[in-house]
Protein backbone atom coordinates (compact mmCIF):
# COMPACT_ATOMS: atom_id res chain seq x y z
CA UNK A 1 0.00 0.00 0.00
CA UNK A 2 1.43 3.35 -1.03
CA UNK A 3 0.25 6.47 0.73
CA UNK A 4 0.65 9.87 -0.85
CA UNK A 5 2.36 12.55 1.24
CA UNK A 6 -1.03 14.24 1.62
CA UNK A 7 -2.61 11.07 3.01
CA UNK A 8 0.32 10.40 5.31
CA UNK A 9 0.14 13.95 6.67
CA UNK A 10 -3.63 13.61 7.14
CA UNK A 11 -3.13 10.39 9.13
CA UNK A 12 -0.42 11.99 11.27
CA UNK A 13 -2.60 15.04 11.97
CA UNK A 14 -5.54 12.83 12.91
CA UNK A 15 -3.33 10.77 15.24
CA UNK A 16 -2.10 13.97 16.93
CA UNK A 17 -5.71 15.07 17.40
CA UNK A 18 -6.59 11.62 18.75
CA UNK A 19 -3.68 11.79 21.19
CA UNK A 20 -5.00 15.10 22.57
CA UNK A 21 -8.71 14.19 22.40
CA UNK A 22 -9.18 13.60 26.15
CA UNK A 23 -8.01 17.12 27.01
CA UNK A 24 -11.02 18.57 25.16
CA UNK A 25 -8.86 21.44 23.95
CA UNK A 26 -8.30 22.19 20.26
CA UNK A 27 -4.81 21.54 18.92
CA UNK A 28 -3.14 24.37 17.06
CA UNK A 29 -2.21 23.67 13.48
CA UNK A 30 1.28 25.07 13.90
CA UNK A 31 2.03 22.55 16.66
CA UNK A 32 1.06 19.61 14.43
CA UNK A 33 3.05 21.06 11.54
CA UNK A 34 6.15 21.59 13.68
CA UNK A 35 5.96 18.15 15.32
CA UNK A 36 5.91 16.30 12.00
CA UNK A 37 7.65 18.69 9.62
CA UNK A 38 4.49 19.29 7.60
CA UNK A 39 4.29 22.55 5.63
CA UNK A 40 1.64 24.62 7.45
CA UNK A 41 -0.05 25.83 4.25
CA UNK A 42 -0.41 22.24 3.07
CA UNK A 43 -1.74 21.13 6.45
CA UNK A 44 -4.44 23.82 6.34
CA UNK A 45 -5.73 22.36 3.06
CA UNK A 46 -5.65 18.84 4.47
CA UNK A 47 -7.51 19.79 7.64
CA UNK A 48 -10.15 21.64 5.62
CA UNK A 49 -10.67 18.48 3.57
CA UNK A 50 -10.96 16.41 6.76
CA UNK A 51 -13.40 18.98 8.15
CA UNK A 52 -15.49 18.71 4.99
CA UNK A 53 -15.59 14.94 5.52
CA UNK A 54 -16.90 15.49 9.06
CA UNK A 55 -13.83 14.05 10.77
CA UNK A 56 -12.55 17.23 12.46
CA UNK A 57 -14.04 20.40 13.86
CA UNK A 58 -12.33 23.75 14.20
CA UNK A 59 -12.38 26.58 16.70
CA UNK A 60 -11.40 30.11 15.72
CA UNK A 61 -9.39 32.55 17.73
CA UNK A 62 -6.12 32.73 19.64
CA UNK A 63 -6.94 29.61 21.63
CA UNK A 64 -8.44 27.92 18.60
CA UNK A 65 -7.36 24.96 16.57
CA UNK A 66 -8.67 21.58 15.50
CA UNK A 67 -10.14 18.61 17.34
CA UNK A 68 -11.72 15.33 16.32
CA UNK A 69 -15.43 15.53 15.53
CA UNK A 70 -15.96 12.09 17.11
CA UNK A 71 -14.09 10.02 19.70
CA UNK A 72 -10.90 8.45 18.29
CA UNK A 73 -12.21 4.92 18.87
CA UNK A 74 -15.04 5.70 16.43
CA UNK A 75 -12.80 6.86 13.56
CA UNK A 76 -11.09 4.20 11.48
CA UNK A 77 -7.95 4.62 9.46
CA UNK A 78 -10.04 3.73 6.38
CA UNK A 79 -12.23 6.81 6.95
CA UNK A 80 -9.21 9.11 7.04
CA UNK A 81 -7.72 7.62 3.87
CA UNK A 82 -11.09 7.73 2.09
CA UNK A 83 -11.52 11.41 3.02
CA UNK A 84 -8.27 12.27 1.27
CA UNK A 85 -7.99 9.74 -1.56
CA UNK A 86 -11.53 8.47 -2.01
CA UNK A 87 -12.55 4.83 -1.97
CA UNK A 88 -10.87 3.31 -5.00
CA UNK A 89 -11.64 -0.36 -5.34
CA UNK A 90 -10.24 -2.26 -8.32
CA UNK A 91 -12.18 -2.27 -11.58
CA UNK A 92 -11.40 -3.59 -15.03
CA UNK A 93 -10.68 -1.43 -18.05
CA UNK A 94 -10.68 -4.43 -20.36
CA UNK A 95 -13.24 -4.17 -23.14
CA UNK A 96 -13.64 -7.92 -23.28
CA UNK A 97 -14.12 -9.95 -20.13
CA UNK A 98 -12.10 -13.12 -20.61
CA UNK A 99 -11.51 -15.77 -17.92
CA UNK A 100 -8.04 -14.30 -17.35
CA UNK A 101 -9.44 -10.80 -16.83
CA UNK A 102 -12.12 -12.09 -14.44
CA UNK A 103 -9.54 -14.12 -12.49
CA UNK A 104 -7.15 -11.18 -12.21
CA UNK A 105 -9.92 -8.78 -11.21
CA UNK A 106 -11.25 -11.29 -8.67
CA UNK A 107 -7.80 -11.62 -7.11
CA UNK A 108 -7.30 -7.84 -6.99
CA UNK A 109 -10.74 -7.36 -5.44
CA UNK A 110 -10.00 -9.99 -2.80
CA UNK A 111 -6.65 -8.40 -1.92
CA UNK A 112 -8.27 -4.96 -1.80
CA UNK A 113 -11.03 -6.25 0.46
CA UNK A 114 -8.50 -7.75 2.91
CA UNK A 115 -6.64 -4.44 3.03
CA UNK A 116 -9.89 -2.52 3.45
CA UNK A 117 -11.05 -4.75 6.32
CA UNK A 118 -7.75 -4.23 8.12
CA UNK A 119 -7.96 -0.44 7.73
CA UNK A 120 -11.55 -0.40 8.94
CA UNK A 121 -10.63 -2.51 11.97
CA UNK A 122 -7.93 -0.10 13.15
CA UNK A 123 -9.20 2.99 14.98
CA UNK A 124 -7.20 6.10 15.73
CA UNK A 125 -7.36 5.17 19.42
CA UNK A 126 -5.83 1.76 18.64
CA UNK A 127 -2.92 3.37 16.79
CA UNK A 128 -2.28 5.96 19.51
CA UNK A 129 -2.31 3.19 22.10
CA UNK A 130 0.15 1.10 20.09
CA UNK A 131 2.45 4.09 19.59
CA UNK A 132 2.52 4.95 23.31
CA UNK A 133 3.22 1.32 24.24
CA UNK A 134 6.26 1.29 21.97
CA UNK A 135 7.82 4.50 23.29
CA UNK A 136 10.99 3.66 25.20
CA UNK A 137 11.10 4.20 28.95
CA UNK A 138 14.22 5.73 30.40
CA UNK A 139 15.12 5.04 34.01
CA UNK A 140 17.70 6.95 36.00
Amino acid sequence: MNLSAKTEYACLAMLELAKEYESGEPVQLRLIAAEHGIPARFLVQILLQLKGAGLVASTRGAAGGYRLARPPQEISLAEVIDAIEGDDRPTSNAAKSSPLVRTLLGFCCEASELERNRLEAESLADLVSTATEREPMYFI
